[in-house]
């Protein structure tokens, strides 16, 4: 499992602990969290995790790429979880057609990654 893998599934479990489960600031340090963060990241929409890695591919990216800009991972998954366009990309991904990167917030960041 990548860096970028481990990172996102490790903030899942947190994201989705009860929200009356105290995290030790240790925790949100290890995450590189502050307890605004987390409670950006709980308020969310869900699954960003797999919009972000399949918004990614459209530009040529894969999660290694991601994995070796982990810097991004907070900025990424907070974008994503809070677009007004979720439920339209995560329809886009069911259906294997592209979203145009104009309804992505993250395209940017993305763009700027594959040009290396």
């Amino acid at each position: 499992m990548s860096g970028y893998a481990k990172f996102f599934q490790k903030m899942a479990q947190v994201i989705s602990a009860p929200h009356n489960e105290h995290l030790s600031e240790r925790e949100l340090s290890d995450l590189g969290l502050s307890r605004a963060d987390l409670a950006m990241l709980r308020s969310g929409a869900p699954r960003a995790r797999e919009r972000i890695v399949a918004m990614a591919e459209q530009f040529g990216l894969t999660e290694a790429d991601l994995s070796a800009h982990s810097e991004l991972g907070l900025e990424l998954a907070e974008k994503c979880g809070h677009c007004l366009q979720a439920e339209t990309c995560r329809d886009a991904i069911r259906a294997g057609v592209a979203l145009p990167d104009t309804k992505c917030p993250n395209a940017e960041i993305y763009r700027v990654l594959a040009q290396g």
